[in-house]
């Protein structure tokens, strides 16, 4: 399977059963190779929570070739590698930017690392307390934590609304066999893919490479997340008291999810609205009134669930107005009164945002691999970009009006 492209080459390869993403960017002075697999918050339970993200820590931490965190380190850091992961709600990932010279190391590394796992009990449990750390780092972030507890409180205490690190109790009870059954589970031949992109020399030589050393993974998952919830709350505002110097605050709505073709519309209305240092709240808000340094609004897609989103730190003091203000400025665009102008612009705008936010490999690697990994196909830039050129005015228009009040849910810190 292959896909062409004027500006995007990838082609798609089975070996030993794992789908296999090669993006050659020839002009790239970089190579990254990524491995994501489904795994994060909504593939846990209330007590599991928090176990993907533990994972992704200890994979770091003991292998069989790299017996040490130490030796790991050195293996990466001789190169001057970028070497990291992350766990969201849907996905984790794991990947190496490196020169093109060192993508056979690269690998080995990361081979190593997530199959020949040792999880041993020291490394544990002094591991706990760095993610403890990293759990009161965010909930002393206000702009971190608000989003938080708004996807709590929105989605309820299911495997939706629990956030990607909960709770210090979870932390502390994970243990080794906790560790290599959520690994069993679901780091599987049909459940994870493998992306290399950037200056690929040698296409045949990866090939070679990876072959054998995934041949031993479990060929299927063994665990499915539950469904996607009802849950709303009946409410249309809520907060929590932090003692914040400022109030933080969440606005959101139910949107589109990624296979809905409106979700281009939506995210051209957000970028008019609160997307860019052109946008109506960074204006209106911002500018004109001074009640804030950041306010932004977006439009979030996923498999499950779409979300508009805006988010503010508003002064205490005039906290009230802020929110009326706020407000008045969804309900304006909410009734359709956009220009031609702000449309002309915005289109520009997100199209350049796509172009510049794959330049590099690290960034094609989760481009193409968020894609495949989620819905099984890839929408290329080419694509993309034709679908912002070819909307018109009155397809943004059609869609403002899910933004009234009716629809719109607070949530702030305080």
């Amino acid at each position: 399977m292959s896909s062409q492209f004027t500006k995007m080459n990838y082609s798609i390869k089975k070996i030993q059963g794992i789908d296999c993403i090669f993006a050659p960017m020839q002009d790239s002075n970089s190579i990254t190779i990524e491995i994501m697999c489904k795994a994060g918050n909504q593939y846990e339970t209330k007590t599991t929570n928090g176990i993907s993200h533990f994972l992704e820590h200890l994979f770091f931490k003991w292998g069989k070739k790299y017996p040490t965190p130490k030796s790991v380190a050195e293996a990466v850091d001789k190169f001057w590698w970028e070497f990291n992961a992350y766990t969201g709600d849907e996905y984790a990932g794991y990947y190496v930017k490196c020169a093109p010279d060192f993508v056979n190391k690269a690998i080995d590394v990361l081979w190593d690392m997530m199959i020949n796992a040792q999880f041993p009990k020291d490394e544990l449990e002094r591991e706990k307390w760095v993610v403890i750390q990293e759990l009161k780092m965010y909930e002393d972030n206000p702009m971190a934590l608000v989003t938080q507890k708004r996807q709590q409180r929105y989605f309820g205490d299911n495997n939706y609304g629990r956030p990607t690190i909960w709770t210090i109790e979870n932390i502390l009870s994970f243990n080794q066999d906790m560790l290599f059954q959520h690994k069993e589970q679901l780091y599987t031949k049909d459940n994870l893919i493998i992306i290399i992109t950037g200056k690929i020399k040698n296409q045949s030589e990866i090939e070679e490479q990876l072959a054998p050393i995934f041949q031993n993974l479990p060929d299927k998952k063994t665990y499915e997340k539950t469904p996607f919830p009802n849950y709303k709350p009946s409410e249309k505002s809520s907060f929590f008291d932090k003692k914040t110097e400022q109030n933080h605050l969440v606005i959101s709505a139910d949107w589109f999810k990624w296979n809905d073709k409106t979700r281009y519309a939506a995210s051209v209305l957000t970028t008019i609205l609160g997307g860019n240092m052109s946008s109506r709240f960074f204006q209106n808000i911002r500018e004109k009134e001074g009640l804030c340094y950041y306010i932004s609004a977006s439009h979030l897609s996923w498999q499950d669930d779409g979300t508009f989103m805006m988010r503010a730190g508003i002064d205490k003091e005039r906290f009230d107005f802020g929110i009326k203000r706020i407000y008045e400025e969804i309900e304006i665009i909410a009734g359709g009164d956009i220009s031609q102008e702000e449309f002309d612009n915005t289109i520009g705008f997100n199209i350049g945002q796509l172009q510049m936010g794959i330049e590099s490999s690290d960034q094609m690697a989760s481009f193409l691999g968020a894609q495949y990994l989620l819905y099984g196909k890839i929408e290329t830039l080419d694509q993309i970009v034709q679908t912002y050129k070819n909307l018109k005015i009155e397809d943004i228009k059609a869609i403002a009006n899910k933004l009234n009040k009716e629809n719109l849910y607070l949530y702030y810190i305080k």
